[in-house]
């Protein structure tokens, strides 16, 4: 079991619930990180950022995949529908996006 979080050092941690320690720091954003999720599956993260990118990881490789760009302000949240096809993200932009 593992949780997720975003981190104003720019960075996504994966820390393992059994033994409460960090397992990964994935690292890739410019500014900080201020949403993450998982994909349904539970082979990807998605992060949201000040840098006002969206990315999606693997957690297979621990790389990034995939950036996306669109939003002109700091993203506030990232989704992923149920069905994992697709990426909703809130920005200070005052818009929400579907990927």
């Amino acid at each position: 079991k593992h949780i997720v979080s975003g981190s104003v050092d720019k960075t996504i941690k994966v820390w393992n619930l059994d033994t409460w320690k960090e397992e990964r720091s994935l690292e890739g954003h410019t500014e900080s990180v201020s949403a993450v999720a998982v994909t349904p599956d539970g082979k990807h993260i998605v992060s949201g950022s000040f840098d006002k990118t969206i990315k999606v990881w693997s957690l297979d490789t621990w790389k990034e995949e995939r950036s996306f760009e669109g939003h002109t302000d700091s993203l506030l949240a990232v989704a992923v529908t149920p069905d994992g096809k697709h990426i909703v993200s809130g920005s200070d932009d005052k818009t929400i996006k579907v990927w």
